[in-house]
This record gives C-alpha cells, sequence and structure tokens, in this order.
C-alpha cells in the first residue's frame, strides 16, 4: 500500500474529507465532521526522512499496546506532548495493508466519538 492508496481508503470513511492546514499538499491530513462546525483529524499521511508516513490516533492505552507489539510504531511524530500519549506515527512500509487500515479504522472511530 502507499500513500495515495491509503489517503483514498481514509477518503471513503463516511464524512471524510482532505485538508491540509499544516505543511501544504505534501502533508495530508484527512479529517470528519463538519468544516465550520466541528472536525477531528483522523489520518495524517506525509513523508518523514523519505519515507511515507501514517499518523493516527487511539485512546492511551491502546497506543501504547500497539507501540509495544510493533516497535518500528512510535510516538506522533509532530504532535505535542499532551497529545503524543494518543496519536502514533507507522513508517508505511513497514506495515502490511491489513494492519494499516486497522490503524485507520480505529482512528476514525476515535474522531467520530470525539464529535
Amino acid at each position: 500500500m502507499d500513500k495515495i492508496q491509503l489517503t483514498e481508503y481514509a477518503l471513503s470513511k463516511e464524512g471524510a474529507y482532505l485538508d491540509f492546514p499544516f505543511a501544504g499538499e505534501d502533508y495530508t491530513v484527512v479529517k470528519v465532521g463538519d468544516r465550520e462546525r466541528g472536525n477531528r483529524i483522523f489520518a495524517e499521511i506525509f513523508i518523514l526522512n523519505g519515507e511515507d508516513t501514517l499518523t493516527f490516533s487511539t485512546d492511551a492505552d491502546t497506543a501504547d499496546f500497539l507501540r509495544e507489539k510493533y516497535p518500528s510504531l512510535r510516538r506522533g511524530w509532530h504532535c505535542p506532548p499532551v497529545q503524543a500519549k494518543y496519536k502514533s506515527s507507522a513508517t508505511i512500509v513497514d506495515f502490511d495493508d491489513e494492519t494499516l487500515l486497522q490503524f485507520v479504522d480505529a482512528s476514525y472511530v476515535r474522531a467520530l466519538s470525539k464529535l
């Protein structure tokens, strides 16, 4: 799976849309919710150190569990410390397609619960 396929999958979620609030079109953000009344980021797809990377969100306990299970998974690369316990960053080539889709799914469900 590449970053384009992963972005397309995230965008297939009901209510999902693209945004580029950070560093231009090379840093894709997929949000869910209303653009004006409230939304949540659930997938960030970008290049880090030359590698396609996904940042996603879970609850803190799940994030700890996943980071223990997958040693290459790390705290959200760009996140402030208060958010880093919830956000994880995954280099896309380090994970099989099913696992990446599960990361996006979990993050989407979490984002919906926060709307």
